[in-house]
């Protein structure tokens, strides 16, 4: 059983995703919504996830929608570092913080700002250590960002833990909403 689930994925740039109201966002939604709830239901606990625009946004609207439903899961967002999106135009800055406001604990690994790769290592690094298993909105045939969080976990696996993870590719995103819509 999975009690504390990682969940990231694509950035919104590289999903295309440029508007919060665009109507992929909505599909991805959907999709993590439908997602997170057979986890609750499975007995997950906690999701875990960063705060970068794109899935991980997403990912906090559809946990509220599951609360909504009356199941008992959690949201956690744990930031790399402090300062984290103070680089960000004022639009995401204003929708990183409802994120942050949202989500049930907020904490982050280094009490320094950015300042070198390592500290996105050792983040990945607590995020293994701090969960059972993992899903990911990454196509390893498409690349993008979250290869380095696939590449991570993959490399936690081949190390003998015992770590389960689930892939949402293309394709089964573009399955979902045709499912969803076409019906």
């Amino acid at each position: 059983m999975i009690k504390n689930l990682w969940v990231t994925g694509y950035r919104s740039y590289e999903l295309g995703i440029f508007k919060d109201n665009d109507p992929k966002a909505k599909v991805i939604q959907d999709f993590f919504t439908q997602s997170i709830t057979n986890y609750a239901e499975d007995g997950t606990e906690w999701i875990i996830t960063g705060a970068q625009m794109g899935t991980e946004q997403i990912i906090g609207k559809a946990i509220q929608e599951v609360q909504k439903k009356d199941y008992n899961i959690k949201h956690a967002v744990m930031l790399p570092f402090a300062e984290f999106g103070n680089k960000w135009n004022e639009n995401n800055q204003a929708l990183l913080n409802v994120f942050l406001r949202n989500a049930d604990y907020v904490n982050k690994i280094s009490n320094l700002s950015y300042h070198s790769p390592r500290q996105l290592r050792v983040w990945q690094d607590f995020m293994l250590a701090h969960t059972d298993g993992a899903l990911v909105f990454y196509d390893p045939e498409s690349g993008g960002k979250p290869k380095y969080d696939y590449e991570a976990i993959k490399k936690y696996q081949d190390s003998g833990n015992d770590y389960q993870l689930e892939l949402i590719d293309f394709d089964s995103m573009q399955d979902f909403a045709n499912m969803l819509y076409d019906s």
